[in-house]
């Protein structure tokens, strides 16, 4: 399972490294952009478009980024007084419902990419996919971190129940 948490990590490096590259892009053509415009009364027809694109590809990838680091928001004042059995569970519940939700976004994210490629963006004339071919990328690390998290949960839960019979006999 480590093996596969190894590659998983090393592609979404990769994506990572493109947002990286997309927001230095995503700065200069804004900045160049608002230069134009109010230095020079002119501006880049796809000025605004390329980049809303970039946006939106942020979000998808922050999204998958939060389910790798577990940084989505949680209500903690009931866990701090549970035990670490009702912990496990709600963990358990936690992961299944981000890999169902991993699994519905990769499948109408497809389905809006292929709907996409029907039509084309106004200034750039790209396919209207490039706006969805992001939602099944980052649900396919949405999709492998959570069922890498929730392995490691229900090892651990059997691992904890283990240790718990052993000191009961």
């Amino acid at each position: 399972m480590n093996t596969f948490k190894k590659y998983l990590d090393k592609s979404f490096q990769v994506l990572l490294w493109f947002a990286m590259a997309l927001l230095v892009v995503m700065v200069l053509i804004v900045f160049s952009n608002v230069v134009l415009r109010y230095g020079f009364s002119s501006g880049i027809k796809w000025g605004e478009e390329v980049p809303l694109i970039i946006v939106i590809w942020f979000t998808f990838i922050a999204m998958a980024l939060g389910v790798k680091e577990d940084l989505h928001i949680s209500i903690t004042v009931f866990t701090m007084r549970a035990n670490q059995f009702v912990n496990d569970l709600l963990n358990l519940l936690k992961y299944s419902i981000e890999l169902c939700i991993g699994v519905i976004i990769f499948r109408y994210g497809w389905l809006l990419t292929l709907n996409g490629l029907k039509s084309f963006l106004p200034a750039t004339h790209i396919t209207n996919a490039i706006n969805y071919i992001i939602l099944p990328i980052s649900a396919i690390f949405i999709i492998g971190y959570s069922f890498f998290y929730l392995v490691e949960n229900i090892k651990d839960i059997r691992l904890t129940s283990k240790k718990g019979r052993i000191k009961n006999v």
